[in-house]
């Protein structure tokens, strides 16, 4: 189902996706959509042109969301068209709910079912892990494929499917690994107590035994908690402890508190963080909350050394021509992945159906990724459906308002790290 005639133009409905309108959902609670759907298609009509393939789009973020973010999955579609992978129009329909850990479980089901009765054959999604998991056995007997950036490993199934912002068990092994190779042995561990973080804590729990490091005390508040909770904490860390490093491994709704914290006691421990060290884009309060930590992130920007995945470059491009704006937000690459994954999944179908498009995207193959370093690509397969290979999570540090690059990981194991004259 694939038009391989390159050069073609497309047109979009809109501008940008920050000119549309959101109304709330005349029936599902803490949900908005937009008012209208999103079109682009192939800019020649032709007569007994096919009638447009509907996708979703899903946000579930915990807190109030935009949807006048989409321009990268406007982007994916446009170049997609351009280069002839598909020559059938694409309807992009839209909705926000508030989801866990702040709002309800069934909120969440009922904006996917929604998409689906409207007639999506697939869902993208921004995707956090606690409402992944609500929804895995909802996508699987629905049969309509959904993809997440959740990083859990149990978003399993013939319909569930990632491009993960992160990844619970690789991070971990990323952690244990800079932890072990800046010889910090001992350490205390922080984050939260919800159900996603509890695969943080098992999978970094058991690369910590691997590499060697010691878990002093570890910490997760099922709250935000109080100034005098975390003072409390960290107090007993610095005097009774006295670690190597303080380390973070959590969803990150906490993380912003402890800088604060650790100021208010005078204790300037070296910082360690997982991905949940990218809140930082959400705004310059929440990227100076964050100053001096190093954290796991997955795109590089122009400012950063470090050797950079051509594709990254080139999508900052498009974009600032298209939409008149640059900006080196990972979500970007997240987003335009995801579109074109939804691209290759429709060229691939032997049918346009939830089946068909499940069975397209087990189809690709060796597919070029924006996110991550150079030696990123994307894909899957049959009960395969962890889509992101390669150095697509590094380390990065937080200073002055910026990231900065510090290292890949190239795994190894730690005998490698032993002098053969010991």
């Amino acid at each position: 189902m694939t038009d391989r005639r390159p050069g073609a133009r497309a047109v979009c409905s809109v501008t940008s996706s920050r000119d549309l309108a959101t109304v709330a959902h005349p029936n599902i609670v803490d949900t908005t959509v937009l008012e209208l759907p999103i079109v682009v298609a192939p800019a020649e009509a032709t007569v007994g042109a096919p009638e447009a393939v509907r996708i979703g789009f899903l946000s579930d973020m915990p807190m109030g969301g935009s949807l006048g973010g989409l321009d990268p999955i406007i982007l994916a579609f446009e170049d997609a068209i351009a280069e002839g992978r598909i020559a059938r129009p694409i309807e992009l329909l839209a909705s926000h709910v508030v989801g866990l850990p702040v709002g309800r479980a069934e909120n969440v089901v009922a904006a996917y079912l929604d998409l689906v009765e409207r007639g999506c054959l697939l869902v993208l999604s921004v995707g956090v892990t606690n409402n992944a998991l609500v929804l895995r056995d909802v996508i699987n007997e629905a049969k309509v494929p959904y993809i997440t950036m959740a990083g859990t490993t149990q978003f399993t199934g013939d319909y569930c499917f990632s491009l993960a912002n992160g990844g619970h068990g690789e991070e971990a092994a990323i952690l244990a690994a800079y932890l072990a190779d800046r010889g910090f042995l001992r350490i205390v561990l922080m984050g939260e107590g919800t159900v996603g973080d509890a695969e943080y804590h098992r999978f970094f729990t058991e690369q910590a035994a691997l590499y060697g490091i010691e878990i002093l005390e570890a910490t997760y508040f099922e709250q935000a908690p109080t100034d005098d909770e975390l003072d409390r904490v960290l107090l007993h860390a610095h005097d009774a402890l006295t670690p190597d490093a303080l380390v973070y491994c959590g969803f990150g709704l906490n993380s912003a508190q402890i800088n604060p914290a650790l100021e208010r006691i005078g204790w300037d421990p070296p910082k360690i963080m997982n991905s949940a060290i990218m809140w930082a884009f959400s705004g310059p309060t929440w990227m100076a909350a964050l100053d001096g930590w190093v954290g796991i992130e997955q795109s590089l920007a122009d400012h950063e050394d470090g050797e950079k995945n051509p594709n990254w470059s080139a999508l900052l491009d498009r974009h600032e021509r298209r939409f008149g704006s640059r900006s080196d937000s990972t979500m970007i690459a997240l987003l335009y992945d995801q579109g074109r994954a939804a691209i290759e999944a429709l060229a691939n179908a032997s049918q346009f159906t939830g089946e068909g498009v499940a069975q397209g995207l087990e189809r690709i193959k060796m597919m070029p990724s924006t996110l991550g370093g150079p030696r990123t690509y994307i894909g899957y397969g049959p009960r395969d459906h962890r889509g992101y290979r390669g150095d697509f999570m590094f380390m990065k540090q937080i200073r002055g308002g910026q990231f900065h690059f510090v290292s890949y990981h190239w795994p190894q194991w730690p005998i490698n790290r032993v002098d053969p004259a010991l």
